[in-house]
């Protein structure tokens, strides 16, 4: 048996996904209850600029920051969220170790970005016929796409996201 294989290994691009998945999920759950704590603030109404003016500012960068929370608390007390420890997979400096705050906050911020440009891409292909907008989703779409595709490219298994972040995703 080859010595470097009983090490860790670089996480698939399918085992990434489930994790995110089940992140999501529960990312989904935590801002459903802190949205509940921003509800006496507006009177029970829905949170959208045109209702509330700054306070839904503040809502959207409060739902920012504790997601960023989430991730960044994950990922820097043990390199790993709920989602990556059923999958098996944790995330950890390129040169080993737990990642720092700042690799958190940009690998965080660059996958904020990728969602951000996958939900506009989505947005604009909803619509009947094809258009200039489409051509544009669809590279919208490509983005996140060509991050985790990276993977099966990279000779560590790493996606551009963790280039950036100067992490990588173990198994």
């Amino acid at each position: 048996m080859d010595p470097a294989s009983t090490g860790p290994q670089p996480a698939g691009v399918l085992r990434r996904l489930a994790a995110l998945v089940y992140d999501a999920l529960i990312l989904a759950a935590l801002l459903f209850v802190a949205t509940f704590a921003w509800l006496p603030f507006t009177g029970g109404e829905a949170l959208t600029p045109a209702s509330q003016g700054w306070i839904a500012q503040l809502y959207r960068a409060s739902m920012f920051a504790f997601a960023f929370g989430y991730y960044g608390l994950s990922w820097t007390r043990g390199g790993q969220t709920l989602g990556m420890r059923a999958w098996r997979i944790r995330l950890e400096r390129a040169t080993g170790g737990t990642p720092g705050w700042l690799d958190a906050l940009v690998r965080f911020t660059l996958g904020a970005a990728l969602a951000v440009a996958a939900g506009a891409g989505l947005w604009y292909l909803r619509g009947p016929g094809w258009s200039l907008a489409d051509g544009v989703a669809i590279l919208l779409l490509l983005l996140p796409v060509a991050n985790l595709a990276w993977v099966r490219f990279d000779r560590e298994g790493r996606s551009l996201q963790d280039h950036a972040s100067w992490t990588r995703v173990l198994r």
